[in-house]
């Protein structure tokens, strides 16, 4: 469902000519992964995780934004409200997806 979501937001995204955005997923050699990657011109922008109801961000989430150095989101499937989490110099969002997409441009 996500997945869906994410790939008609930068069909969107594309066709009205924001950029030219791209979905992608992400996994590492130590077999660590992150559910999508959305990239402008090749150059990634957000990484998304997405889990049942975990309210921690997830280890590969944390890893992986600190290395690209971009926003992260952790997406849960049901909740009214958001929690912003540290990470170093940056910061994860947790999120109902519901409030994630409702949201998007």
């Amino acid at each position: 469902m996500v997945a869906i979501e994410l790939y008609q937001a930068i069909t969107c995204w594309n066709n009205i000519g924001y950029g030219y955005f791209s979905l992608h997923y992400i996994k590492n050699k130590e077999k660590q992964e992150v559910d999508f990657l959305i990239a402008n011109n090749n150059e990634p922008v957000l990484l998304i995780e997405t889990k049942l109801s975990d309210l921690k961000p997830s280890k590969a989430l944390i890893k992986f934004q600190n290395q690209l150095n971009i926003p992260a989101v952790q997406l849960i499937s049901s909740g009214k409200f958001f929690q912003q989490f540290s990470n170093n110099h940056q910061s994860i969002l947790v999120l109902p997806a519901s409030l994630f997409f409702a949201n998007l441009p």
